[in-house]
């Protein structure tokens, strides 16, 4: 492996380290900070190096008359519900079960895909599909008679709101993906997330405190290695190493996930919990290669 090799593979595990680590960096700032005040503050933060990088690549700020609402539009879905959602549904479920149900994003865009007639459902993926589903419950209920009503279960929903979001998202920016670079996008969506961000803080505006040391690094990791360098970083691994390889690093988000909260928080996934991965992280793993 020649040494350019070597860095863009280590870029691409530089960011999926720390998105992985991510969701318990929320788990330890939730104490002390509401979760809508989180995620707005993550991007003011993110939006510092973001505008640096644009200026270093010597980028313009200028984007296509007419295509502002778009950009609002993927910046609501893709960042302000997105992390309203997630940030929500982590004050009720465990970091590893979030990064988990995020994974499953794939197995969802798929089963939208056939709902709207877009495309088929094959035997192999049909079972991939209920698999992941079978992972979900054991994640969500730990192998007990599902009780609607619990925490576990409406934090479980958050998340999937989130990933509902994420996948309206995706859908939004394709176009905008055609006609503008990643990190001009990133940078502009995060700048429109601010204002956006303001009638759903609002109501957390008697909730806020000045953090702690702690919650403030773990804030500011969130926003200029999560929010912004991640991107970059991923972006160069991509170019060197291509989508498969890539693709299928992203699959130890939730691995790094479940160690980080042992580490960092003391708290272990039950037998019922790792068997739901192992559920999950297998059907994604095997459509990645399918795809490809």
């Amino acid at each position: 492996m020649n040494s350019k090799s070597f860095l863009g593979l280590s870029s691409a595990l530089f960011a999926i380290f720390v998105w992985g680590i991510s969701f318990v960096s929320t788990k330890i700032i939730l104490r002390e900070l509401p979760p809508v005040t989180i995620a707005f503050f993550r991007q003011f933060i993110a939006l510092i190096p973001l505008i640096i990088l644009m200026i270093f690549k010597k980028e313009n700020f200028r984007i296509k008359k007419g295509e502002l609402m778009l950009f609002s539009l993927s910046s609501l879905f893709g960042i302000v519900l997105y992390f309203f959602f997630e940030n929500r549904g982590l004050t009720l479920i465990s970091a590893s079960n979030a990064s988990l149900l995020v994974a499953a994003v794939p197995i969802f865009v798929l089963i939208i895909d056939a709902i709207s007639g877009r495309k088929k459902i094959n035997i192999p993926s049909l079972l991939c599909i209920i698999t992941s589903v079978v992972g979900v419950y054991f994640i969500t209920f730990e192998g007990k008679v599902p009780d609607f009503r619990s925490g576990s279960f409406l934090g479980t929903l958050l998340v999937l709101a989130s990933m509902i979001s994420w996948i309206i998202y995706t859908f939004l920016s394709s176009n905008l993906g055609k006609k503008y670079s990643s990190l001009k996008m990133t940078t502009i969506q995060t700048a429109l997330s601010i204002p956006l961000f303001i009638p759903f803080v609002s109501v957390e505006f008697d909730k806020w405190i000045m953090p702690s040391a702690v919650s403030l690094l773990n804030l500011i990791f969130l926003g200029v290695f999560c929010s912004a360098l991640a991107y970059v970083f991923l972006l160069f691994g991509l170019k060197n190493h291509g989508p498969v390889l890539v693709s299928a690093l992203l699959n130890l988000i939730p691995v790094i996930t479940i160690i980080a909260e042992a580490i960092m928080l003391k708290e272990m996934i039950s037998v019922y919990q790792a068997a739901g991965a192992a559920l999950i992280l297998g059907s994604i793993s095997y459509l990645s290669l399918k795809k490809e």
